[in-house]
């Protein structure tokens, strides 16, 4: 009975570092994983940002011919998705890139499909492997790396992080990260 605890006791153990071993191979390290904490911030941001303007705000515009609110969230979702594809991945169910960006001007429709585009990016960086980093992918008729166009997915998450901020401020909307450190400030 002793030999037989024994032998449990040692298959648990091994079969615990092997799936242990095997989560941490999974994770993604070096550029992925900066990546995936930066988006997923911005995607964060976002979020609470699109559901703190009111609906009625979505259709607004700061002057004509420039994107209005509901087209600048999902603007942050077709670049998502340019990206993705110019990396090798697949759009979503039902994702048309030719007209999303005046799809809908409904707030929940919108952060759902900010909630999917940053999923559906993330889920394929993660999975980029090093080592594919330096091969060729055309973008808009530019010669890019796959590490550029992981860096363009960072920097333009920010930017339009950047210009949904500097919209819900024109509409009298404080952020709710801010609006939460001024009221933690005042306490």
């Amino acid at each position: 009975m002793r030999t037989l605890s024994l032998i449990l006791a040692g298959w648990l153990v091994l079969s615990g570092l092997a799936f242990a071993q095997k989560s941490m191979m999974e994770e993604p390290t070096g550029v992925a994983s900066s990546f995936l904490k930066q988006s997923k911030h911005v995607e964060e941001q976002l979020v609470s940002l699109a559901q703190a303007i009111p609906q009625r705000d979505f259709t607004w515009r700061p002057m004509k011919g420039v994107r209005s609110v509901s087209e600048a969230f999902l603007h942050a979702a077709l670049g998502n998705y340019a990206v993705l594809t110019t990396l090798g991945g697949k759009l979503p169910e039902g994702v048309d890139t030719k007209t999303l960006q005046t799809s809908t001007t409904d707030k929940g429709k919108i952060v759902e499909e900010l909630k999917k585009s940053f999923q559906a990016i993330n889920d394929f960086i993660s999975k980029v492997p090093e080592q594919e980093y330096g091969q060729q992918v055309k973008f808009f008729g530019m010669d890019m790396t796959k590490l550029d166009m992981i860096f363009l997915a960072a920097t333009h998450e920010h930017e339009v992080l950047g210009q949904a901020i500097a919209y819900a401020r024109m509409n009298h909307v404080v952020p709710p990260w801010t609006a939460e450190m001024q009221a933690k400030m005042k306490q």
